[in-house]
């Protein structure tokens, strides 16, 4: 396994897709930031303006771990056609003809596919943060505690890559065809990103066990930006973030884990040409 796996690390690393999406991590904070200043410029926007507080910091920071933003789609994108390389030169044959059982080839797809995941994501955020901090004042509410609000938000959208990987890796593995697998992963993207829209439109009072069922809701909940249902959820007496958090990242393993059932499922019973 751990031969398989540094092998696939390696066959990333030097692939010339890894690059392009690395540059893509680094140019679309770039091209935001400069947007975003060049529309308060012509606007003659100020933060204490509605729409110049939207186009500032906390409206950056607060979107980068998105699915449906630009480097939220590029990622699943890139990750599938990686995977599906393997289907398409001949590589997989190989690797089980070597011996490699189907489960090891299928897990160390899916690290690696977590690993590229979670380095691209954490480069676009950490880069978006430092630009728009740079250039836009960051607003936040003094009744609550920045720092573990950093931390869930981080982590809360981390883990929506690493599930987002489970989902691109079972279609990539499972379908052996990096358009179709692409096309299925965008659509779950979107169909989470619009049922969490139509939930947060929904009023009643216990929403936020929306995450049960809907792991990337949590999204919703832990953000820095102000626009956001964060406020709501603060009002409610009974809200434990630390309990929300945790209940979060339980959907998220939950679902991961079905995702990864299902993928190996498939691919161990399907024919390898």
């Amino acid at each position: 396994m751990s031969r398989l796996l540094k092998a696939d690390l390696y066959r990333v690393l030097k692939s010339r897709l890894t690059l392009i999406a690395l540059i893509l991590a680094l140019a679309f904070p770039v091209l935001t930031v400069l947007l975003y200043a060049g529309i308060r410029a012509i606007g003659g926007l100020g933060q204490n303006d509605a729409a110049g507080a939207l186009l500032g910091a906390n409206s950056i920071i607060g979107s980068v771990y998105s699915l449906s933003n630009n480097v939220g789609l590029v990622i699943p994108v890139f990750a599938g056609i990686l995977v599906c390389l393997d289907h398409s030169n001949g590589t997989l044959r190989n690797k089980v003809i070597a011996g490699n059982r189907r489960t090891e080839i299928y897990f160390s797809h899916l690290i690696v596919s977590i690993l590229f995941s979670v380095a691209l994501i954490t480069i676009y955020a950490a880069v978006s943060a430092g630009l728009s901090l740079l250039f836009f004042p960051f607003s936040w509410d003094s009744s609550l505690d920045l720092g573990p609000e950093i931390l869930y938000f981080v982590l809360n959208g981390t883990m929506a890559f690493v599930f987002i990987a489970t989902v691109s890796t079972m279609f990539a593995m499972s379908l052996r065809s990096a358009a179709p697998a692409i096309i299925f992963t965008i659509i779950t993207s979107f169909f989470l990103v619009a049922v969490n829209s139509v939930v947060m439109m929904i009023d009643y009072e216990e929403f936020k066990y929306a995450v049960y069922f809907i792991p990337t809701f949590a999204g919703n909940i832990f953000t820095l930006n102000d626009f956001s249902i964060l406020g709501l959820l603060n009002q409610s007496a009974d809200a434990s973030r630390s309990l929300i958090f945790a209940e979060a990242m339980l959907s998220y393993l939950f679902f991961g884990v079905v995702n990864t059932l299902i993928g190996l499922t498939v691919f161990k019973n399907r024919d390898i040409k």
